[in-house]
């Protein structure tokens, strides 16, 4: 299992040029491609067997509308938690 942490868009900003992270945005794809952040990946949050392909040794940060849309789907995902 792993943790499971709420951050803040400014707390967020922290991982944009990490190499050990990886940002994942949720939200729909008309919402992606109207404004996405630097280097985000889009996996939108119905496509769950996508994030069963995401590499375990990186710190995997969802973006989404809020943590009511991402919480459900990775708990799922991640038997309890995420990274």
């Amino acid at each position: 299992m792993h943790n499971l942490e709420v951050i803040s868009a400014r707390m967020l900003k922290q991982y944009f040029h990490r190499r050990d992270a990886l940002i994942i945005d949720m939200r729909s794809q008309e919402e992606y491609y109207q404004e996405h952040l630097p280097g985000a990946i889009h996996i939108p949050y119905e496509n769950e067997e996508d994030f069963y392909r995401l590499p375990c040794e990186k710190n995997i940060v969802l973006c989404c509308n809020g943590a009511h849309q991402a919480l459900p789907e990775v708990r799922r995902w991640s038997g309890g938690g995420t990274r």
